[in-house]
Order: C-alpha cells, then sequence, then structure tokens
C-alpha cells in the first residue's frame, strides 16, 4: 500500500492532463475526463473526507464467511461541484481485533471468531490522515439475535450532513445500496429518486447534483425500491450558511 503525501493526493484535471509515472504505479491518480467526464479547465482536487460503507452495525457474518466494505473519498476544489469516489483500493484497512476478524487491501473482511470489531479505513489526505470506521459482528449462530444486523436492504447518503458557506456552492453524494447485511454493496446515484424538501436552500437535480440556493437547512432524500418492493429511502441535512453566490 502506497501512502500519499500532502501533494500527491491532488487530481489534476482537463484534457491536457499528463499521466504521470505516479499513475502508471497505482497511486489513484485520475484525470477529470476518467472521473467526471472532464471540466475544461485546469483544476486540482484534493481529498477532504473518508466514509465507510456498510456502514457500523449493517454487517454479520459466520465463521469463514467475508462480507465487502467500500471506502468513498470526498474530493473540493474551492467553490467547484465536491466529489465523492470510490477509493477502496487506496487505503489502508485493519480490524480492531483480528481474532474476530480479518480484513485484506481490498476491504474483503472474513470471519474469524465470535464476536464484534471495528473496520478501519485510514490514507493520507489534503490537510493530514483521514480515517473512518465500521462494524462487523461474527456471530456463530447466524446472526438471529441481532434484528438490526439482519437488514437485506438498506441505503444510505454519502457523505452524510454537509455545509455550505454561501449559495451557488454544490456538491455531489453517492446514493449507496447494502444488501444481503452487509455483503455488497452497490452504487444507485443515478437510479434512486433525488428530493430537496426545501428548494429555497437547496436544489437536487436527477443526477444527485445539490446545488446550494440560499441560506437555512434542507433535507434531501434519496428513494427507491428494495428487491423485494419495498420503498427505501435515505436523508441527508444540508446547511446553507451565507446569502452570496461565489464567483
Amino acid at each position: 500500500m502506497v501512502i500519499m503525501g500532502h501533494r500527491d493526493m491532488k487530481k489534476s484535471f482537463g484534457p491536457s492532463a499528463l499521466v504521470s509515472p505516479r499513475v502508471l504505479l497505482g497511486v489513484g491518480l485520475v484525470t477529470a475526463t476518467a472521473l467526471f467526464g472532464g471540466t475544461g479547465c485546469g483544476l486540482s482536487y484534493s481529498l477532504t473526507g473518508l466514509y465507510v460503507e456498510p456502514s457500523t452495525g449493517l454487517t454479520c457474518v459466520v465463521d469463514g464467511v467475508s462480507a465487502q466494505y467500500h471506502a468513498y473519498g470526498t474530493y473540493t476544489e474551492g467553490n467547484h461541484t465536491a466529489r465523492t469516489e470510490d477509493i477502496t483500493g487506496q487505503v489502508t484497512w485493519s480490524a480492531t481485533i483480528p481474532a474476530v476478524a480479518s480484513i485484506n487491501s481490498s476491504g474483503l473482511a472474513t470471519g474469524v471468531g465470535d464476536g464484534t470489531t471495528a473496520i478501519l479505513a485510514s490514507t493520507q489526505g489534503e490537510f493530514g490522515l483521514l480515517s473512518n470506521a465500521s462494524s462487523i459482528q461474527v456471530d456463530p449462530a447466524g446472526c438471529g439475535t441481532t434484528t438490526s444486523i439482519r437488514k437485506d436492504f438498506s441505503l444510505s447518503i454519502i457523505p452524510g450532513n454537509q455545509n455550505f458557506a454561501s449559495a451557488g456552492q454544490s456538491a455531489q453524494p453517492l446514493a449507496i445500496a447494502t444488501y444481503n447485511g452487509g455483503e455488497r454493496t452497490a452504487d444507485l446515484s443515478r437510479q434512486v429518486t433525488w428530493v430537496s424538501n426545501n428548494a429555497r436552500v437547496a436544489t437536487v437535480d436527477t443526477a444527485g447534483v445539490i446545488t446550494a440556493t440560499g441560506p437555512g437547512d434542507a433535507v434531501i432524500t434519496a428513494q427507491t425500491k428494495a428487491p423485494d418492493g419495498e420503498v427505501v429511502s435515505a436523508t441527508q441535512t444540508i446547511h446553507v450558511e451565507g446569502t452570496t453566490q461565489d464567483q
């Protein structure tokens, strides 16, 4: 695992971006054309947030059974739209109690013994070390007594609640579905229905891009149907501080 330094975590964007030796070594730097379809200007996005899915309390396995974890990084650049990316293979994974579960460099955790342990992801961000945690329970009985962990399908928005300094700022979170008690996750950002309960504070388009429009608070909801037909939703609160759109 290569831990990137302060300057390495920046992403260079634009059609003229060059592929550096670090990219060839798999450090994880990519151009905007690959990530965001190009921006038309030279932008340098920085890693400023880290999130782990499935979240705490959603994953339970028996001995020898594995569950996949994903790490998502939030990249920001001034007042441009903040983006969230899957960086599962670029973080350092660990389990706090190895006697309960192990986890490899790809985020695949495997039950070892009875109990619960934290699952940690960490990497170097723009302003220092970033880390986030989840958990896994290993239960020889098959998790039959923990109803909160037995959810077959859940939905979450990554990152969670967000603050905007002023109107005009925007961000594009992800809607992540978790299946089979944490065994599988999927990005449903372009399949869910996005809704804002207060367009005077923040709007959200069909792709999930949230734009601050005025001071106050708004709740953004992502909604979809589970495989069994049940309507499942996730929410995040948007808080906007200022009133002047940044140029």
